[in-house]
């Protein structure tokens, strides 16, 4: 795959180095915003956030992508080709994004913005880093201040009012987090289990008490085993689950399959790898908690299915 992506990137090389050299600028030849391109739509959702209108921010990823298996398209060289800075989660998420942003063309600085994360490890494939860093709340301090040192980089007449930004940011992510803990605590505890698609949840079970189960690894390229199907209709069993969630950036059938088999509820789409369409409550990174939680809640708070 990575190199299929060289050579993809080889033959729009010319083009991305002449879009290179006209982007940033207006007819007038003054320089226009900072041109920022994030990878995940999590990522563009915060930087905007923090920046206002002091930056254009692009995103590579559209909502509802996976960034495990996206292909990139000849717009997003050109973009990245003209670009000021680059924001990347890291943790090995987008493979070969990272190469893309590398080969494009030009010169900016590439900023991950889970630096200083101890990532969890997925234990099925070596020890390999889980990049759903953004599960667990407080870890988004830390995206927010890489974020903040790679505006500040390109644009260091704007790190007052990034500061700013980002701590009132801040702060409404500490409140998030306080309000995730308090729902959670709602559950019983025998109702604290979440199942999807793929495992995508095991910071927010680690940090708010969640025990995580999927059906699919921490990427969506590893392809389930009969024995996962099996495991997981037995687990729905056993303890009783009376639902089972989906992922919005996921296809759904197995996982319907498996509450089909099992006598549960499908108890609603998750938000996983991406944000959702603008206008949804889930059409940011803080909505997208809030809807996420809440529907978990709420489903499992439901009696199981009867004759399971």
């Amino acid at each position: 795959m990575r190199n299929k992506v060289v050579l993809f990137v080889v033959s729009i090389i010319s083009l991305s180095i002449i879009m290179a050299g006209c982007g940033g600028k207006s007819e007038g030849g003054e320089r226009e915003k900072p041109l920022v391109v994030a990878t995940t739509t999590i990522i563009a959702n915060i930087t905007e956030e923090i920046a206002g209108d002091r930056v254009e921010v692009y995103g590579i990823m559209p909502v509802g992508g996976d960034p495990h298996i996206y292909q990139p398209v000849p717009g997003d060289a050109r973009m990245i080709a003209r670009s000021d800075l680059v924001l990347l989660n890291g943790l090995e998420l987008e493979g070969w994004l990272t190469e893309l942003a590398q080969h494009a063309g030009g010169s900016r600085p590439m900023v991950t913005v889970t630096d200083g994360i101890t990532p969890l490890e997925d234990k099925q494939r070596h020890g390999e880093p889980d990049p759903h860093a953004w599960f667990d709340v407080q870890n988004m301090h830390y995206y927010v201040d890489n974020i903040v040192r790679g505006l500040i980089t390109i644009d260091p007449d704007g790190a007052e009012i990034y500061n700013e930004r980002a701590a009132a940011y801040k702060k409404k992510l500490d409140e998030l987090d306080v309000w995730v803990h308090e729902q959670i605590e709602s559950l019983p505890g025998d109702r604290r289990i979440l199942i999807t698609s793929h495992d995508a949840f095991r910071y927010f079970g680690e940090a708010y008490g969640v025990r995580v189960m999927a059906l699919q690894g921490i990427s969506t390229e590893a392809q389930p085993q009969t024995k996962d199907v099996v495991e997981l209709v037995r687990a729905v069993r056993n303890y009783n689950i009376p639902a089972v969630f989906i992922e919005t950036s996921v296809n759904p059938k197995m996982l319907e399959q498996i509450a089909r088999d099992a006598g549960a509820r499908i108890g609603g789409e998750l938000f996983s790898d991406s944000i959702g369409q603008p206008g949804h409550e889930g059409g940011t990174y803080i909505g997208m908690v809030r809807y996420n939680v809440r529907t978990f809640v709420e489903s499992m708070m439901q009696e199981p299915v009867a004759g399971k």
